[in-house]
């Protein structure tokens, strides 16, 4: 992870890329000795759940790690905050960011893949920390852009009432496998970090071979609809006040 802050012309760049392709990649971002760290960990919690799926969800899950250092980065939340400001036109107000580790492995973790959505927060960055050394590694897939930036909730859950459901689910896994390049799949590289838009982009990951454990480390900018009334009361009724307990993203 860089040390210094972004410069403007970073920024630029990165923004374009996400615009342009679908993603931007910022190399590097985990050292070989933080990798190795996080990799020992994941196995750790894949271990001690049975050898299944788990989401370790909020800073508090990681605490003692790189991945809650990140989490409270100003560095890294400078650049979520302006790369968010360069494609919204208004700097946001949150000063932290929602995280998940989530990793699968074995049958659950096939159930938990290719389902696709679209997030809360306008910008998603993913690092990998493991796939599968065989077999398909479980890669991310997208379409792009695929709505705008919602003024009103309400379009929001309609939006998202129209992708959670059995029949759309099934027709875009049956599109995908008939004409795959009309997709962005990302086969994503252990240690880099990968950023695009998640509120407009509908994405979800391929499934991984259930031998082996997909990670990924989620970091989530910017909940759009964070301040909403609308929001808040349903957050309230589904027992979902505290950001530490959303339920782990999907990517």
């Amino acid at each position: 992870m860089q040390q210094t802050m972004y410069s403007d012309t970073q920024i630029q760049a990165l923004t374009a890329a996400i615009d342009q392709n679908g993603y931007a990649v910022l190399p590097g971002w985990a050292s070989s000795e933080q990798l190795a760290q996080l990799q020992a960990m994941v196995f750790a919690a894949v271990a001690a759940a049975g050898n299944s799926y788990v989401a370790l969800t909020g800073s508090q899950a990681v605490a003692g790690t790189v991945l809650h250092e990140w989490g409270s980065s100003p560095v890294f939340l400078d650049l979520c905050q302006r790369i968010v400001a360069a494609a919204t036109g208004r700097r946001s107000k949150d000063s932290r960011m929602q995280q998940v580790l989530r990793c699968l492995t074995g049958d659950r973790g096939r159930r938990e893949s290719l389902i696709f959505h679209y997030d809360s927060y306008v910008l998603t960055t993913i690092m990998p920390v493991c796939v599968p050394e065989k077999g398909s590694p479980g890669d991310l897939l997208m379409l792009p852009s695929k709505r705008p930036l919602r003024s009103n909730y309400v379009l929001n859950v309609l939006d998202k009432l129209l992708v959670d459901n059995r029949f759309t689910q099934r027709w875009l896994a049956r599109t995908y496998l008939k004409k795959p390049t009309r997709f962005t799949q990302i086969q994503m590289l252990p240690g880099n970090m990968y950023l695009f838009w998640g509120y407009r982009s509908l994405h979800t990951n391929l499934p991984a071979d259930p031998s082996g454990v997909r990670a990924t480390a989620v970091f989530h900018y910017d909940n759009l609809h964070g301040t909403s009334s609308l929001a808040g009361r349903i957050r309230r009724t589904l027992g979902m006040e505290k950001p530490d307990t959303k339920p782990a993203a999907m990517a």
